[in-house]
């Protein structure tokens, strides 16, 4: 937590320290959702094939 003081004798906070209002995710989330879903069914239509080649 850095603080610097200008020639005026005020301190002012960092850029990190800045309070940033909260993010809504639920759209991430959708898709992290979506993409985890396809990559589980290819994953089990090659598991699949592996098994009807076997």
């Amino acid at each position: 937590m850095e603080t610097q003081t200008n020639t005026s004798g005020q301190t002012k906070k960092s850029k990190k320290e800045k309070t940033q209002p909260e993010e809504n995710l639920t759209g991430t989330f959708a898709a992290v959702l979506i993409v985890g879903g396809i990559i589980l069914l290819s994953w089990f239509g090659v598991f699949g094939l592996f098994l009807e080649r076997a």
